[in-house]
């Protein structure tokens, strides 16, 4: 599916942390604070900031509102983006051999 070396290894980065796989997965094309990801995946705020922070130097999320303190919201950039897609059609493929199964 995807040849880009450099996107591969995002990709990996990603899915070598539930919890970074899970951030792209909730984010889809949306805009969210901190805390709305820490409650909606079960993560302390502090810890999903240090998340965002490590994605963001990547180049998988970006912070929308740099300029303000609190309530800063995060979105997916096009490499975040093109990360979820792989990560979504993963996981819907998992998710039809397990009903193809039963």
């Amino acid at each position: 599916m995807c040849r880009d070396k450099k996107l591969l290894e995002k990709i990996a980065y990603v899915q070598g942390s539930e919890h970074r796989k899970n951030i792209i997965l909730y984010m889809e094309y949306n805009l969210y604070t901190p805390k709305e990801l820490g409650d909606a995946i079960g993560v302390r705020t502090n810890h999903i900031s240090n998340l965002l922070s490590q994605l963001k130097k990547q180049n998988i999320v970006y912070c929308a509102t740099p300029n303000i303190h609190k309530g800063k919201l995060y979105s997916l950039t096009d490499e975040g983006k093109h990360i979820f897609e792989y990560l979504k059609s993963k996981e819907e493929d998992k998710i039809n051999r397990i009903n193809n199964s039963i």
